[in-house]
């Protein structure tokens, strides 16, 4: 018998799993003498759906699966199901349900929850029913099986394809080339029983000389009398006077041509059972390999060039590395030093305070204005510092969020508090309204007293004698612009926020200039002789505590005028990353 004889006759594997020996004995005979496509059945048996693992593990190629449903369990052949869909990721043995007990298992329940692919009273399965029921099922596979193996050849050749365009030299190519067009024609359909390994890889010229270029298999120290049998091959297949009967049995000769020019030959042996669909795999293969090979000699001459781009990739690389080093040492310096200097300036402010509360008692209010204003510059530096710090953290991407639930009229009590020795300094008046009980506020309380703080100090700065209004209004909005923090709000359609609006009277901020006031070190007037002072960080700080927190700030001014300022936080805040935004 010859090998494609013997290929025709490689049985289908069929899986028969019921607990009673009565329907194995009665499936044997119902399948007796069954072939599909000349090819005979080969059934295995279990008793159990445990059996049937054991099985399935074993003999990775069963086709179809005839199961039971109630067995050692009422559920035992439906686990079986899931144990070859998910456990062994199986999706192309065909799945049958062929039970006896329907009201246990129903078949619109089983049919829409597991993925099987046909269900069967054993009343209905009768001789000729199951003669229908195996030959449809053999026929879905075998077509699953068909594409399958080509969706992993078409795989193998884009996984190759990018190697074959980056050859070190002609020798590696070839050998590359042979070997992966032998491992893609083990791919196919037969793959099972594929005996190819014996090949050659030839090149013409022009001239029409032939030139080995690589081996495999027994071809690897070729007899004297092959390699003229395999000249005269090609010298056939060039002059037109090839043909597959002039070819030694079970030998296939695959044309290597680029641009409808005959580049070489591959030679194979063993490979006759190759269908039709593995030529169309393999010369995708060729096709690739043709064009790759077109272009080794492009890639050769480009290959000093490409190792002077390497080298200056090498050096970009170097000063990107070390200008990450030098990002990182000035992040880690700042922390450090914002460390040192905030010790001695926490005591400097408390040392002043004792001093404040002892002029007192000894009625030296005389001296009450300068301690103010070693008080006021000690917490205005030391305001400075935290931002540096803040700026650091965020650079070194460790900024974190500690969300507590607080009175809003307790956090503006506290901001107002604070900031009024400022307002106060500049001649400035500040106005708070609400339009309501404000309630509560689910979100960082120290970042947003910040975000206030940094907002209302340079109102302030920027004002002189004028107002400053502190408006805080809380909304209802629809759902939809709850953006990141739509998950805080599942069942209403709609979420609260609160909005801080502060408006000042100042001098305003040219339209031009307002993209860059939230950007790090900057102000409006960026200029060395600038009139105020500042590290432009407080606004950079505050728009990445906002995004952080599911907010975002927006900025209106006219300039000579004044600006407007308001930052939207949700009443629940749910932390989001704010470089995504």
């Amino acid at each position: 018998m010859d090998e494609k004889l013997e290929e025709q006759r490689l049985p289908w594997k069929i899986l028969i799993v019921d607990d009673e020996p009565d329907i194995h004995t009665l499936t044997r005979l119902s399948l007796n003498n069954f072939e599909f496509a000349t090819r005979p059945l080969q059934l295995f048996e279990a008793l159990s759906a445990q059996a049937a693992k054991e099985i399935l593990v074993t003999e990775a190629d069963i086709a179809v699966a005839i199961i039971d449903i109630v067995m050692e369990t009422d559920d035992a052949g439906l686990k079986l199901i899931d144990f070859i869909r998910k456990e062994l990721n199986n999706r192309l043995t065909r799945l049958i349900i062929r039970t006896g007990q329907q009201e246990v298992a129903p078949a619109k329940e089983i049919i829409e929850h597991y993925d099987i692919d046909d269900y069967k009273d054993k009343t209905e399965l009768t001789i000729h029913k199951l003669y229908t029921t195996i030959r449809s099922a053999l026929k879905s596979y075998h077509d699953l099986s068909t594409l399958d193996a080509n969706r992993k050849a078409l795989k193998k050749i884009l996984d190759v394809a990018p190697e074959l365009y980056h050859p070190q030299s002609i020798h590696q190519f070839f050998s590359g080339v042979l070997g992966q067009i032998i491992g893609l024609c083990n791919l196919g359909e037969h793959s099972l029983i594929s005996t190819i390994s014996h090949g050659l890889l030839i090149t013409t010229s022009d001239t029409q000389q032939f030139t080995i270029q690589s081996r495999a298999g027994r071809f690897a120290q070729p007899a004297d009398s092959e390699a003229q049998m395999i000249s005269n091959i090609c010298l056939d297949y060039l002059q037109g006077n090839y043909t597959e009967s002039s070819l030694p049995a079970n030998a296939i000769v695959i044309p290597l041509e680029g641009h409808d020019q005959l580049i070489g030959l591959v030679y194979l042996e063993n490979a006759r059972h190759l269908s039709q669909e593995d030529y169309d795999l393999i010369h995708i293969m060729t096709n690739q390999c043709a064009a790759a090979l077109k272009n080794l000699k492009l890639y050769f001459e480009l290959k000093e060039a490409n190792q002077q781009t390497s080298y200056m990739l090498t050096i970009a690389e170097q000063a990107r590395k070390m200008a990450e080093a030098a990002n990182h040492a000035k992040s880690t310096f700042l922390a450090k030093m914002s460390h040192e200097l905030r010790t001695p300036l926490n005591a400097i402010i408390g040392y002043s305070d004792m001093i404040q509360e002892e002029a007192i008692d000894s009625g030296c209010e005389e001296l009450l204005p300068d301690l103010d204003k070693v008080h006021l510059a000690g917490q205005q530096l030391l305001d400075v510092i935290s931002n540096i710090l803040d700026i650091s953290k965020i650079e070194a991407g460790k900024l974190e969020l500690n969300l507590t639930e607080f009175s809003v009229a307790t956090l503006i009590s506290e901001v107002v508090t604070t900031i009024h020795p400022i307002m106060k300094m500049e001649g400035n008046v500040l106005q708070v309204e609400s339009s309501q009980e404000l309630g509560m506020l689910y979100a960082d309380y120290h970042k947003l007293r910040q975000i206030l703080l940094n907002i209302l100090n340079n109102a302030a700065k920027f004002t002189k004698q004028g107002q400053i209004d502190l408006t805080v209004i809380r909304k209802i909005l629809p759902l939809a612009v709850a953006g990141d923090n739509a998950s805080a709000y599942p069942q209403s359609g709609q979420s609260e926020w609160f909005f801080f609006q502060i408006t000042d009277t100042g001098i305003g901020i040219e339209p031009n200039k307002l993209n860059m006031i939230f950007e790090a070190f900057t102000q409006a007037d960026n200029s060395f002789t600038r009139e105020y002072d500042g590290t432009g960080l407080g606004l950079t700080i505050s728009e990445y505590f906002c995004r952080a927190m599911g907010g975002q700030i927006f900025v209106s001014s006219t300039l000579g005028k004044g600006s407007t300022f308001t930052v939207q936080l949700p009443s629940r805040v749910v932390p989001t990353n704010p470089s995504t935004h």
